[in-house]
Formats: C-alpha cells, sequence, structure tokens
C-alpha cells in the first residue's frame, strides 16, 4: 500500500498578540488550515493576534450534514466575542466564512473595523446551483447525501491541494444551507458599513465571479475587489496567494484607529 500523503495542519488556531486582532473563517467542508497562510503573514507584519476556528459541523461529511446554517452563524458570532477588548478588530472569512464575515459586520458594527473577503460564496457555479436545487426539490439528497470531491479542493497550487485537509465529500444537505445563507447575506449587504477588500481568483470553479462583483457592489462601505488570475477557489493558498496577503496587509494597514472613546461593545 503506498504511503498516505501528508496533510496541512486543519486545526484551530490563536496566534496571540495584541492589541489589534483578527479573526479568519474558513468555508464549507473546509478548515482552518485555508486562512493559516494569511493569518501569519498578517501576525509577522502587525504582530495582531490571529484566531482561527473550526466552525461547527466541520468535524466530518456525516456531522455537518446535520448543521444548519444559523449554527454556523452562532459559531463565529462567539469567536468574534472571544476578542472582546482588541483594538481594531479584522474579520476575514473564506467562500462561507466570508458570508459570515459579512453578517457579523452588520450585526456588530462597532466591533468589526474591517472586512477581508476571499472569494465570497454568495453565488456558486452552475454545479453547485444545480445541486442546491435538486437537493431542495427532488429526493435527491436523500438517494445520494454527499458528493465526493473526486478532484479534490478548488486550488491550482498542486502542493497547496495535497496538503488541504478539508472534508472529502459535500453533504448535499449543506449546500442546500449555504444557499439559504446566501440569500440571508444578499439582502443584509448595503447595511455593512465595514470597509472591505474583497479578492477572487479568475479561474474559481465553485463561486461565480458574477456573484462576487455583486457583493463587492452591494456592500455599504468602501470596497476594493481584487481579482487573482491564475487563482482557483482558495486564492489564500492558491499560487498567488503572496500577492492576496500583501493586498490584505495593505488593507489593514490603511485602517484608521480606534478611536480611545469608542466602546468595543
Amino acid at each position: 500500500m503506498p504511503e498516505p500523503k501528508a496533510r496541512g495542519d486543519g486545526r484551530p488556531f490563536d496566534l496571540p498578540g495584541g492589541p489589534d486582532a483578527a479573526l479568519l473563517l474558513h468555508g464549507l467542508t473546509g478548515s482552518p488550515f485555508e486562512v493559516r497562510y494569511l493569518a501569519e503573514r498578517l501576525h509577522q507584519a502587525f504582530g495582531i493576534r490571529c484566531r482561527g476556528p473550526v466552525l461547527p459541523g466541520h468535524e466530518s461529511p456525516e456531522a455537518l450534514a446535520r448543521v444548519p446554517w444559523r449554527e454556523w452563524m452562532d459559531g463565529a458570532r462567539r469567536e468574534l466575542l472571544a476578542l472582546d477588548g482588541a483594538g481594531r478588530t479584522l474579520v476575514v472569512g473564506c467562500s462561507m466564512g466570508a458570508l459570515l464575515a459579512c453578517a457579523l459586520a452588520r450585526d456588530y458594527a462597532s466591533r468589526v473595523d474591517g472586512l477581508v473577503l476571499l472569494a465570497p460564496a454568495l453565488r456558486l457555479t452552475f454545479p453547485g446551483r444545480a445541486a442546491a436545487w435538486l437537493a431542495r426539490h427532488t429526493p435527491l439528497a436523500r438517494v445520494m447525501p454527499f458528493s465526493r470531491k473526486r478532484s479534490g479542493p478548488d486550488v491550482a497550487d498542486g502542493a497547496m491541494r495535497a496538503l488541504n485537509p478539508c472534508l472529502d465529500a459535500v453533504p448535499l444537505a449543506s449546500v442546500v444551507e449555504l444557499s439559504d445563507l446566501a440569500a440571508f447575506v444578499d439582502a443584509l449587504l448595503p447595511e455593512v458599513r465595514a470597509p472591505a477588500l474583497v479578492v477572487a481568483g479568475g479561474r474559481d470553479h465553485t463561486v461565480s465571479l458574477a456573484g462576487v462583483r455583486r457583493m463587492a457592489g452591494r456592500l455599504g462601505g468602501e470596497t476594493r475587489l481584487v481579482v487573482l488570475p491564475r487563482s482557483q477557489h482558495l486564492v489564500g493558498i492558491d499560487v498567488e496567494r503572496d500577492r492576496c496577503a500583501e493586498e490584505a496587509r495593505l488593507f489593514l494597514d490603511a485602517l484608521p484607529a480606534r478611536p480611545a472613546a469608542v466602546s468595543a461593545r
């Protein structure tokens, strides 16, 4: 039998620092590995605390299939509140995590000073949309509850694709939940006033670039969209990850300091 391929570290992380902090949220079926590279770059550049949790249900495809999107939201909310007392607070989200980041910024406007949204899953590409529709309107999810990732995660960098410790199957029930979360977030985007950096992959097979552009256009705060032409979905670990990290560094560097008189609550 061949030796199994080495996998990256998908465990939660909490890089100490301060007074500023960043909460980094992974995507559906993913892990903190997706955002760890960016966290380490921000930690190195600014000495900020960087916290990357595992979102509810991401222990296995079977566990994830039982989790509604509001539990993902509750988990992200608890993690943001764990950063109480920080100075400037940045929320970084990858794919599904970007949707959660937007909802947090709307609900906790006085806590969230900026958003970095990596390949936000506002609209899936056709295969994902078709899977959500079939799972919602036909018995497909009962007959075939999981879709196996035959080609692995959506990453152009082969080494990172092999290292990525994501779940090896997508629960169709979770694709429906993601679709519902996206509809919820789409409606609230104009209420999100935090400045945002949106980074997309030009070769993304998972989310629609039209949906990314829609998010960038509907956010209520100052927003910059960057498209990385050679990257696929997981832009934070893909072939242009250094440019992604540099864009995030410049974004955080430009965020104004939190006024001393403003409460974090």
